[in-house]
């Protein structure tokens, strides 16, 4: 007896390539659309951070070159200040200077008028001390 043949293998052929088919239309093709994408947005992601990465260096940069610019303004201010301070010291030291040799001369000026009214009447006193003298001494008033 011959029988009709085994199609069954057939049928799990037939079935898998159905299934294959269904898989492959709406899953596989779907998710590796999606996947794609996904890589796509990472690459995007990835530019993205670099393009920032390098605008904050430049950022940075310009941030340092403008702080060194004012750090050297400062300093050039500070020198121009400092200087003129000098000045000004150097100024009142010349001005008291003089104030005081002024005060020193006026001061010699006052001693010399002292010294030469007192050398006038130093002989004129002289002898009255001496006669002031010479009476305590002797106890009676000398004749003029």
């Amino acid at each position: 007896m011959i029988g009709l043949p085994n199609v069954t293998s057939l049928y799990v052929l037939l079935a898998f390539g159905i299934s294959y088919w269904i898989l492959k239309r709406y899953l596989l093709l779907p998710l590796s659309a999606i996947l794609d994408a996904r890589e796509r947005e990472e690459k995007a992601a990835e530019d993205a951070y670099a393009e920032s990465l390098a605008r904050l260096e430049r950022a940075v940069a310009a941030g340092e070159e403008k702080l060194s610019a004012a750090r050297r303004e400062a300093l050039k201010t500070r020198e121009e200040l400092r200087s003129q301070g000098l000045a000004a010291l150097e100024q009142r030291l010349n001005q008291a200077r003089a104030e005081a040799t002024e005060a020193i001369s006026r001061g010699s000026r006052e001693i010399e008028a002292k010294e030469a009214e007192v050398s006038k009447t130093l002989p004129e006193r002289v002898s009255q001390f001496a006669r002031e003298l010479a009476e305590k001494v002797l106890g009676r008033k000398l004749a003029a």
